[in-house]
């Protein structure tokens, strides 16, 4: 039994103590480095500088959202990783496709000093600034997809990244005997309000 769990990560982030950034280290950090290095072929220091960025968005958005379970805040968690790998494969010019899959979290480790020192705010203002430099196309499927309920957009993000609807179904905590109806549902809502943006 681990000894602590999304909701202790959360009461400390929101009564704004150190030890919430660290547990997020401690549970998500080694496994983000790695699933960025073995996946999606990044260098040490790229693959470093996406876990940083990722946690240090995590320690200023997390305030503002509850959590059903742990299954929706890992998903949550790792929906925001990988938009930042996605920014860094496009900043690289990559036409490389990669492959997402689970990663082990049960791996604990102490939150080096240097750590708390990468993380800057710099790193949420440039997530934000580079999310605005999409044509004006894909800001409206952006403001679609938003638009979309929580479930719906994450099960598209899900399926978009190529995972099984078992896959989905643990890491929303859903059942996964509809998925593939809610899932057809989802993109029908989601194509329907872009054809009302043309």
């Amino acid at each position: 039994m681990e000894k602590y769990d999304y909701r202790t990560i959360l009461e400390c982030i929101q009564a704004k103590e150190p030890m919430g950034l660290e547990l997020l280290y401690e549970r998500y950090g080694r496994p983000f480095h790695r699933f960025a290095l073995d996946k999606w072929k990044l260098d040490e220091e790229d693959a470093w500088e996406i876990v940083y960025k990722t946690l240090e968005t995590m320690v200023l958005k997390l305030p503002g959202y509850e959590f059903e379970s742990q299954a929706k805040f890992d998903g949550f968690l790792f929906t925001v990783f990988t938009n930042f790998l996605r920014q860094r494969l496009r900043a690289m010019r990559s036409k490389q496709l990669p492959q997402l899959v689970f990663f082990d979290l049960q791996e604990e480790f102490v939150l080096p000093a240097n750590v708390r020192e990468a993380l800057t705010k710099q790193a949420f203002s440039d997530y934000y600034a580079s999310e605005n430099n999409d044509s004006s196309r894909m800001q409206e499927f952006k403001a679609c997809l938003e638009s979309l309920p929580q479930p719906d957009r994450d099960l598209l993000l899900l399926r978009a990244q190529n995972y099984s609807y078992d896959e989905i179904a643990a890491l929303l905590g859903m059942e996964n005997s509809q998925l593939k109806v809610k899932y057809h549902r989802a993109k029908e809502k989601l194509i329907k309000l872009l054809n009302e943006t043309k």
